[in-house]
């Protein structure tokens, strides 16, 4: 087994093509966006000629390789541009792959029920004239036979990030692949640029065989859900065996399928080891916790990490999340539904702090620079966007993968991440991290206070005089921008 941690797409894409480019028998691949004019940035591969991904895989398949690409896509009406981008990016593959290469643009099949499309026949009415107003040739297939038979919504989705090569390695996390995505350790770009991400390459044949076995059931799920074939005739994958998971390392899974009914929104959940496997570990902690996470909104995660500040008197805790979603950032998104997200998220932060006091670290990555004048600002810095999902517990277990902590990534979408428990890649990870954030590494990095103290520091200083890449969380201003309405299933946020 070796397990190696790929933080930013500085090393994540450049290890993801050479995986890709490694393949002799067998590629499959699950993204929730996977660009195929993203620039390539393995220098061998370059100096062969391979500028794109869509060079890479026309190259690979030319050998004689069998691809199998699930690209998620995305409600037609609410989730637009990510629905035509999906359609963009399978036609970009299709139109270059060669042999046998199947490609799915693939939606969950959960459609919501009736008394939902009644109750949100306003916006969907709305979204409808839209589509009639535009140029037919610019609209998917799946929009044309809306505006021919009705709309479908579709409010779940594949959000997975992977690709397996062989049966024996794998790169798996939260990082999808288009030029947004690219970011280095400096994060020097522009703020709405910026993008801390974190994935794991795994040399395994074990966790190889059992991601794909995985894969094999999100495929065949997509075509019994009529998903779009665009290259060669889609069949589905045999399913009858596959290899299990070891204690030390095993493929976690959130897995749900169809569910009808009028009033019915949400996806019968089927497999929910993200948040069985989290809770666990958070019960077992006894020194401190690390986690990244786009979000933090799914109340029995809170709870079990409330239960652990209770049972163990000295547990510590460090919590790094984005000021707020990125729509917020950098789109101004002031809509219900995001101060709704938004003040889930403040709501379990609220109780974390009461739970842990002073042992609680709470902090968000900015730049060390002034804000842009029209961009937003974190203490007069520029933010960082973090998108990780990455959880260490003490010295000995790992959780990196593509689910946040919210309840859609823990009950309603397609999530794949890896458990891997192993003391020299836990606290060497860590040790990673508390260079990278805050410039230290050791012993100090289990104590909150080393992460609260230097982002508290750094706050009082100017912008371009501060150490490191961190800050306290803005919980006034999350306070101030929230929302908290009752109605709505809070998994879907």
């Amino acid at each position: 087994m070796t397990v190696t941690a790929l933080i930013t797409a500085e090393e994540g894409f450049p290890a993801l093509e050479r995986l890709v480019a490694s393949a002799r028998e067998e590629l499959l691949m699950s993204f929730r966006i996977i660009d195929p004019r993203t620039r390539l940035r393995a220098r061998e591969l370059t100096e062969l000629g391979l500028e794109t991904w869509a060079d890479l895989i026309a190259w690979v398949t030319r050998r004689g390789v069998r691809l199998r690409l699930l690209i998620a896509d995305f409600d037609p009406l609410f989730a637009r541009d990510l629905h035509r981008n999906a359609w963009l990016c399978a036609s970009g593959f299709a139109d270059v792959v060669q042999g046998d290469a199947q490609i799915l643009c693939a939606p969950h099949g959960q459609r919501a029920g009736g008394l939902w499309q009644m109750m949100l026949r306003g916006p969907i009415r709305r979204a409808l004239t839209e589509l009639q107003s535009e140029d037919p040739v610019k609209l998917t297939p799946v929009e044309r036979l809306f505006l021919k038979a009705g709309p479908v919504l579709r409010p779940v989705t594949l959000h997975q990030k992977f690709a397996i090569v062989d049966g024996r390695a794998c790169i798996i996390g939260g990082l999808d692949v288009n030029e947004r995505r690219y970011d280095t350790h400096a994060h020097d770009r522009r703020a709405d640029q910026t993008w801390h991400d974190v994935s794991v390459h795994v040399a395994d044949d074990d966790f190889a065989s059992s991601l794909a076995g995985h894969f094999a059931d999100c495929w065949n799920a997509a075509i019994d859900c009529d998903a779009a074939s665009l290259a060669e005739r889609a069949l589905k994958m045999q399913t009858s065996t596959r290899a299990q998971g070891r204690t030390d390392l095993r493929v976690l899974r959130t897995f749900s399928a169809p569910c009808s009914g009028a009033a019915r929104l949400s996806p019968n959940t089927r497999i929910t080891d993200h948040e069985t496997a989290m809770i666990r570990l958070f019960d077992e902690a006894e020194r401190f916790i690390y986690f990244e996470t786009q979000f933090l909104r799914h109340a029995p995660l809170t709870e079990a990490l409330v239960r652990a500040a209770q049972r163990v008197p000295d547990l510590q805790l460090v919590a790094l999340l984005p000021a707020a979603a990125d729509r917020v950032l950098f789109d101004g998104d002031t809509s219900w539904d995001a101060r709704q997200a938004h003040g889930l998220q403040i709501s379990q932060l609220e109780q974390l702090q009461a739970a842990f006091g002073r042992r609680m670290a709470l902090l968000t990555p900015a730049q060390p620079r002034p804000a842009d004048a029209e961009g937003p600002a974190i203490d007069n810095a520029a933010p960082i966007y973090l998108h990780s999902k990455v959880t260490l517990v003490d010295d000995t277990s790992a959780m990196i993968g593509s689910a946040n902590m919210n309840g859609r990534s823990m009950r309603w979408d397609i999530e794949a991440s890896a458990l891997i428990r192993d003391p020299d890649f836990t606290s060497g990870l860590l040790d990673r991290f508390g260079r990278k954030w805050i410039g230290r590494d050791g012993t100090d990095l289990r104590q909150a206070a080393t992460w609260q103290t230097q982002a508290e520091t750094d706050a009082g200083e100017a912008p371009d005089a501060r150490k490191g890449y961190v800050l306290p969380f803005p919980m006034a201003a999350g306070n101030r921008f929230s929302q908290r309405l009752t109605f709505l299933p809070k998994e879907m946020f």
